[in-house]
């Protein structure tokens, strides 16, 4: 029998034809799997709100505040389905909690606008994750305005996907997430059926980050100070609560630390409301309340590193190594600072509080590539509401003669008080384009910033200073961190133009 010479033609063929549907089917897979990864999770979501401030001081009646808040602390029980501590690096399993984790919340009305804050002890909040909360709030909450900050702690579980088991799988828990939401929303709806007759005063106290703090980047600028809005009952001295904004990252206790705490965020709050007893002697008297703690402009970096020393101002004793100690030395030495105001006479107070609010919807281009890589995998997620491009939010919020700016991110110190530099080895040379300083064109007397507001995008770097490649800024030998935890160099223009935009609105208003 003569061979069949037309017989390899066939079987190529057919592995042709099978190679073209296996790659047909793969690239299909892929589209699908972008498209269901970079699919818009809130269609059609967006904010342009604005209630003058002019119209408030004329109808606002008496100021009410409510507080309230609620334990946010996973469970750790299921070993099948571990929690992953955030911040530092992958599959840092929580082993126990050393203190409660919290969502805070304080409401202030004015008679017009009901506008509520909530402070979260986590790593960071999606901005998708705020758009869900707020849809769950109950209509008759009359709420205006609702804004959700985290305080950025690094021994907190996993709310965005970053730190899970290793580089492909996510370190978000869904159940504690979706906890995470329906406590927000419940505590916001505690503070308001908590609403009572206050007084108000604001604060702004000089403190020097040495002992505190370290700025691991170069240009060295800080956001130092700590800023304070107490309140207080109408008919007493009673402590109702108090919003405390410092700029700090809380990772205290550092990357070996497992057990999940509030960081020196829990013993400001503590010291505070319970005061501080030693060895059965009371140090500090408490002061009762519920008390935030908001960030401010961590950026640049801004933290306790195991190289600062910090002294606990009650005990006397110098901590240095990282431990929970360290972090409660700090939350004491911060409210060391804090305690003679809440000490002050309330005679200046007031029982009036204007609000102005100017929130508005941005879109920040995503240039990070690691980001983008992320989000196909699964482990960021968050929608698209065009390809590479991310939906946010900033405001700017005035109470009397404050004001408040909410930044959804880590921003750098000298975008917001100055001291942004165009140093040899930037990758665009370019001069400073975040200008002027966000707090020369904040109205009032003391002006809030508050990072991480309603989103969290990572860091907003000065483009001028963006360095990912040779030769690198100030002659380092590699390049520095930060870039890499950013979703590109334009994201600090287009916040920085969107806030200067609401202050000029507000200008136009007060004038």
């Amino acid at each position: 029998m003569a061979p069949d010479l037309h017989k390899p033609r066939h079987i190529v063929k057919r592995v042709l034809a099978l190679s073209a549907l296996v790659v047909l089917f793969l690239l299909i897979a892929g589209l699908a799997r972008g498209y269901f990864a970079f699919r818009d999770r809130v269609p059609a979501y967006s904010l342009d709100l604005h209630v003058s401030s002019t119209n408030a001081a004329i109808l606002s009646k008496p100021l009410r505040v409510g507080f309230s808040r609620l334990k946010i602390n996973p469970d750790l029980s299921n070993k099948d389905r571990p929690i992953y501590v955030a911040g530092f690096g992958q599959n840092r399993r929580a082993t126990g909690i050393h203190d409660d984790l919290w969502a805070i919340a304080s409401v202030l009305d004015d008679g017009v606008s009901r506008v509520a804050f909530v402070s979260l002890d986590a790593i960071g909040f999606f901005h998708d994750d705020v758009a869900r909360v707020r849809r769950q709030l109950a209509r008759d909450w009359n709420l205006t305005y609702v804004v959700i900050c985290s305080t950025h702690n690094h021994s907190t579980p996993d709310l965005m996907g970053l730190w899970g088991p290793d580089y492909l799988h996510t370190g978000v828990n869904q159940r504690y997430l979706e906890s995470v939401r329906a406590a927000c929303a419940n505590v916001v709806g505690m503070a308001v059926s908590n609403l009572q007759p206050a007084r108000v005063a604001f604060h702004e106290i000089p403190t020097d980050p040495a002992g505190l703090e370290a700025d691991s980047r170069k240009p060295i600028v800080f956001d130092p100070n700590i800023r304070l809005i107490r309140f207080v009952a109408t008919d007493s001295t009673n402590t109702l609560g108090s919003i405390i904004a410092w700029a700090d990252h809380p990772e205290t206790p550092w990357s070996a630390n497992t057990e999940l705490t509030a960081d020196f965020c829990g013993y400001l709050r503590d010291t505070i409301e319970n005061g501080v007893t030693v060895e059965g002697k009371r140090i500090v008297s408490g002061h009762g309340g519920i008390h935030l703690y908001v960030n401010g402009a961590i950026g640049g970096l801004m933290t306790t590193s195991p190289s600062v020393t910090v002294r606990d101002p009650f005990l006397e004793r110098d901590f240095k190594e990282p431990s929970h100690d360290k972090a409660r030395a700090l939350g004491r030495q911060l409210a060391s600072r804090i305690e003679p105001f809440f000490e002050e006479p309330v005679d200046g107070f007031t029982n009036r509080l204007p609000i102005g609010i100017d929130a508005r919807t941005i879109e920040l281009p995503l240039y990070n590539k690691v980001f983008l890589l992320a989000g196909y995998l699964g482990l960021l997620d968050r929608g698209y509401v065009r390809w590479r491009t991310l939906r946010s939010e900033v405001a700017l919020l005035t109470l009397g003669e404050t004001s408040i700016a909410c930044i959804p991110g880590e921003i750098y110190p000298e975008i917001v008080n100055g001291g942004i530099e165009r140093a040899p080895g930037g990758d665009f040379p370019v001069e400073p384009i975040e200008v002027p300083p966000i707090r020369d064109l904040m109205p009032g007397k003391v002006k809030f910033v508050f990072g991480l507001a309603n989103d969290e995008v990572g860091y907003l770097i000065p483009k001028s200073e963006w360095d990912e490649k040779p030769p690198y800024l100030y002659g380092q030998s590699h390049a520095p961190y930060g870039e890499i935890n950013s979703v590109g160099p334009d994201a600090a223009g287009v916040i920085h133009a969107a806030i200067k935009q609401l202050c000029a609105e507000q200008g136009k208003e007060g004038r």
